[in-house]
């Protein structure tokens, strides 16, 4: 515990410790390049849209659609910090996102659970793996875990100023990923519960609109396109037709995501086991959440506040989601609160233990009642010393896999930064000969080209040139007649995922005449195929 009269001040330096720490290790394992899942590409070109005047648009679909799918808060952040230093800028507004994120968790943590638990909870999250990836990744986690922390700080801190802040945060949360409502309803329901009526009713107007807002323009802008709770009752997001689940299924989903996120997840951001999860990391998984649980149920038993609200919900939220999209990139918004809870939990369970002590017999004699009470004091003072040692020996346990992992990577991500400042690249080799092939395409096709592939984004990225994704289908009928719908010029045979073999490939060997390959480069090779029109060939 931070005592003195200077104690504010100094809790502020040991976070901001924490937070410097945090980038320092954060820029050890910096990547330069772009993170092959395509949500970036996404949300880069949507920067460069707004960035150039085009409005909010998928420039790299055909015709040019209107978004509406992300929140525009983060790409016009990213329209922004690209122009003022492209990729490399954006990524480095993700570190100072995180590492602010850190310093605000321990801000916040000390209002909910003390100073040595919020510092606990705030050093394991400092050098957590995940935390430090989502630090060079151009995606919306690292933003909005910082702006779910601060409202939530805002909500405890109290006042007009901290209603202020909570509000703003929490707007800001929800312009950034959808998943945001679940904040603005947990500050409006911790104002409800707490009889704070004005400030209720404020936080319940903003979310009205915001939501309201959200929802108006999507329906314009994107008729056809599932609303949020459309799509979060699909069975799969990305094949529709597969239809929505009922109430039984949707049960069903939710206890078996939460405990993929118990027995997965929460061991793979915490001992990193880099996907492998044996009995061990279970358990550590299933303690870790029951002592998560023990103290939100503690908290909630004082006060039901914003934070423990927001726990509630958004845990609630991603149980419900589409099991593909259980990832511990789901967890991180709610991470830094199950730390703090867990920490919490540990120091509870330690001072419960130190005060208990065996009522004295009425009929024992002096001495022995004497000697009875010199024992309690000994088991007295063993337990709160363990009861002191417990949550350091939990840090202990929780730090040394995070630091062996960033011992075991960064050798390679400084060497990564080294080749990609002499232009020598260090991407996957299947993505190099992808980005590869789009640069061939962007000089060697023409402007208006249409070039389906596996990666539209990444693709467009690098080749300037539009398309979209093959249809999953096993029917090369059903491929080929989508690639005319699509007015297709070419498609990318690419090695970057197992899908274009099994949907892409048949439809290209059942109608040979109508691919001539025109580009066959890298290891392993990408392949360009030009599409002839079906008037002008025979299958």
């Amino acid at each position: 515990m931070i005592e003195g009269t200077d104690a504010v001040p100094r809790f502020q330096w040991f976070a901001a410790g924490l937070a410097i720490i945090h980038a320092a290790l954060a820029l050890l394992v910096f990547e330069p390049i772009l993170f092959p899942g395509e949500d970036n590409a996404a949300y880069l070109i949507l920067g460069e849209s707004l960035r150039s005047g085009e409005g909010y648009r998928d420039l790299n679909l055909p015709g040019s659609p209107l978004h509406a799918k992300y929140p525009p808060l983060f790409p016009a952040l990213l329209a922004l910090t690209g122009a003022i230093g492209g990729v490399q800028a954006s990524k480095l507004a993700m570190l100072v996102f995180t590492s602010c994120a850190v310093f605000v968790t321990a801000l916040l943590g000390r209002r909910l659970v003390g100073d040595r638990p919020a510092l606990l909870a705030t050093a394991v999250l400092a050098v957590n793996p995940p935390l430090l990836e989502y630090g060079h990744y151009v995606l919306s986690e690292a933003p909005f875990v910082l702006f779910v922390v601060l409202a939530l700080l805002g909500w405890h801190r109290g006042g007009a100023r901290g209603a202020a802040i909570a509000i703003g945060a929490a707007t800001a949360a929800f312009a950034t990923r959808t998943a945001g409502f679940t904040v603005l309803l947990a500050i409006c329901f911790g104002w409800a519960f707490q009889r704070a009526w004005r400030y209720a009713a404020i936080a319940a107007g903003v979310t009205l609109l915001a939501v309201v807002g959200w929802g108006g323009y999507q329906a314009w802008a994107a008729p056809h396109q599932p609303n949020y709770l459309e799509e979060l009752l699909l069975v799969d997001p990305y094949t529709p037709a597969a239809g929505s689940l009922d109430l039984a299924g949707l049960v069903v989903r939710a206890a078996t995501n939460a405990w993929a996120y118990v027995s997965l997840i929460i061991p793979d951001m915490t001992v990193e086991t880099d996907g492998v999860i044996g009995r061990p990391a279970m358990v550590v998984g299933v303690l870790l959440s029951a002592l998560a649980l023990l103290g939100w149920v503690t908290r909630t038993r004082r006060a039901f506040g914003a934070a423990e609200c927001f726990v509630l919900l958004y845990s609630g939220l991603i149980a419900v989601w589409p099991d593909v999209w259980t990832d511990r990139r789901f967890l991180l918004p709610v991470f830094p609160l199950l730390l703090l809870l867990i920490f919490e939990a540990i120091g509870r369970l330690g001072r419960a233990r130190s005060v208990s002590e065996a009522s004295p017999d009425p009929e024992a004699s002096a001495p022995e009642l004497a000697r009875r009470q010199g024992r309690g004091r000994r088991l007295r003072d063993r337990r709160v010393r363990l009861g002191r040692l417990a949550p350091v020996a939990v840090l202990v346990f929780l730090l040394v896999p995070s630091a062996m992992w960033v011992v075991r990577q960064a050798p390679e991500r400084l060497r990564c930064s080294s080749a990609y400042r002499v232009n020598a690249g260090c991407d996957l080799p299947e993505y190099a000969s992808l980005y590869a092939a789009g640069i061939w395409a962007r000089e060697n096709t023409r402007p208006d080209a249409i070039i389906v592939n596996r990666k539209p984004r990444l693709f467009y990225w690098f080749s300037r040139r539009q398309g979209d994704l093959y249809p999953y289908s096993a029917e090369p009928t059903v491929v080929m007649d989508a690639l005319d719908r699509m007015s297709a010029n070419y498609v990318v045979v690419d090695q970057v995922s197992a899908t274009t073999a099994r949907y892409l490939v048949p439809a290209i060997q059942t109608y040979q005449a109508r691919f001539e390959p025109v580009y066959r480069a890298g290891e392993p090779p990408t392949f360009i195929f030009r599409i002839h029109p079906a008037s002008s060939t025979a299958q």
